[in-house]
């Protein structure tokens, strides 16, 4: 299986990148490791004009056949799917380029692939928090959190691993800096099942896991409140921001770092 995005197929085609193995050998020029693994590297995609793009292209390689992807897509295609979910919902993230998986004769899964164009001048959620910054610009990448992760709720998706790991910051001019989503092959929608209230738990709690070791009591309540659409601290906030907390502790006791 192999999917390249209409805009880069041009540029594919004139490079000789129209298999698995071809493009696999041409990020991956090292030997690779005779274990399962995910492999991560940087590289640039040469255009016709002299540019070029810069992007991102993680590999999964698998030791032995993998039997759990028997009929599944790999995360990669996940991945790949989810960020076209993400464009149409408005939620920014990178722009897909390519996607593959090599699978032996029974199906199994042997090796899988994306690409992404990479972020400029970015960073990652965690990485902007630490440093000095504006109270303002704080508070305005807040609010942009808090409206996202609503919208991909409304619309009755889950990210199921939303973490500050996995949010990028970048400036597009200065003083308006801008969040990115990445990483998110396990994301999935749910419309109907009893379990919708526990995914949205799960996404806000693993958002506190990291808040809570950086931001202040304040800018956490400030959150869940933009997230509920509210302008004061009233009992639905209280109740949820108690529920978060809650799901927190519960899920991961080991890094309890208290409310």
């Amino acid at each position: 299986m192999l999917e390249i995005a209409s805009a880069q197929q041009s540029p594919f085609k004139r490079l000789g990148l129209d298999s698995f193995s071809s493009i696999s050998k041409f990020f991956l020029r090292e030997s690779l490791p005779q274990k399962t693994a995910a492999i991560v590297r940087r590289g640039e995609i040469p255009l016709a004009d002299g540019s070029s793009h810069e992007v991102f292209y993680k590999q999964y390689e698998f030791a032995s056949p993998a039997w759990k992807f028997l009929c599944r897509p790999s995360k990669a295609l996940c991945e790949w799917r989810n960020y076209g979910v993400f464009v149409r919902l408005g939620i920014p993230c990178p722009e897909p380029i390519a996607c593959g998986e090599e699978r032996d004769p029974l199906g199994r899964l042997r090796r899988a692939f994306i690409i992404t164009r990479a972020i400029p001048e970015s960073e990652t959620l965690i990485q902007f928090w630490q440093k000095p910054s504006p109270q303002a610009a704080r508070k305005k990448l807040l609010l942009q959190l808090a409206d996202l992760a609503r919208c991909i709720h409304e619309a009755g998706f889950f990210h199921h691993d939303l973490v500050w790991r996995n949010i990028l910051v970048s400036a597009q001019t200065p003083g308006e800096p801008q969040l990115w989503w990445i990483d998110c092959p396990r994301g999935s929608f749910d419309s109907w099942s009893p379990l919708r209230q526990r995914k949205k738990l799960k996404d806000l709690a693993s958002l506190d896991k990291s808040a809570v070791k950086f931001c202040t009591r304040r800018e956490r309540l400030a959150f869940l409140k933009a997230y509920l659409g509210r302008k004061r601290l009233d009992a639905e906030v209280k109740s949820l921001a108690r529920a978060v907390v809650d799901y927190r502790h519960t899920r991961w006791p080991e890094d309890w770092e208290g409310v």
